[in-house]
């Protein structure tokens, strides 16, 4: 691109040397950081909006919801595979029962870190899932010892609803050791993103505009 310069209406008289008059670069050189200005304006694009993190109660909550259910599902079937083979053996009710109640606890062991992994994982966490359920056994350790010690001294109703302990417990160990673990996932790049920046080149008596852009 070229800057010129529009000369007077000659004058009778007036030689034509004189029909232009000198244009300087300090005096484009305003013009040239408007034109430039405006143009970063319109060509650059803007960055893309920043993904918001959720929060952590409401991670964990989808967490512990989610190894609850995985507990569930794992220690409900566990329960009532032991309960319903020893119910075709000679076995008495309470035998069955207290098979049941153990198969459940270690289910739910089992299954609340695979619940609590897999949420996480679609939370954008990277936790581990060995250390979640280890410390999720770690709390069924716990939670059976709570309830064999209030169980040796008292057989009254309050005494066997410590039971839950041993239900609950795992599951508060596998989100606990999950989140211990994990860190949050590092936010990927925009892909398809292109950048364009205005390029002002000036010389003696002319000037350049280009654009130099990033892909």
């Amino acid at each position: 691109m070229h800057f010129r310069s529009r000369g007077s209406r000659r004058r009778p008289g007036e030689s034509s040397s004189s029909t232009r008059s000198p244009v300087t670069l300090s005096t484009r050189a305003p013009c040239a950081a408007l034109l430039l200005a405006a143009f970063a304006a319109q060509a650059q694009s803007a960055p893309p909006e920043a993904t918001q993190p959720i929060s952590p109660a409401l991670r964990v909550g989808a967490e512990t919801g989610a190894g609850i259910l995985g507990g569930a599902l794992i220690g409900g079937a566990a329960a009532l595979t032991l309960y319903s083979t020893l119910g075709s053996s000679q076995g008495d009710d309470q035998s069955r029962k207290t098979a049941a109640q153990v198969g459940a606890a270690v289910g739910v062991s089992v299954g609340a870190p695979i619940g609590v992994s897999l949420a996480g994982k679609l939370l954008g966490r990277d936790g581990s899932f060995i250390i979640s359920w280890l410390t999720s056994v770690a709390g069924l350790g716990v939670g059976y010892g709570i309830y064999g010690l209030v169980r040796s001294g008292s057989d009254s109703s309050a005494a066997k609803a410590t039971y839950a302990l041993t239900l609950l417990l795992p599951v508060a160990g596998a989100v606990i050791g999950y989140e211990l673990s994990s860190s949050p996932a590092q936010p990927q790049p925009a892909a398809g993103t292109v950048q364009l920046m205005p390029v002002l080149a000036l010389g003696s008596g002319r000037g350049t505009i280009g654009l130099a852009g990033t892909f």
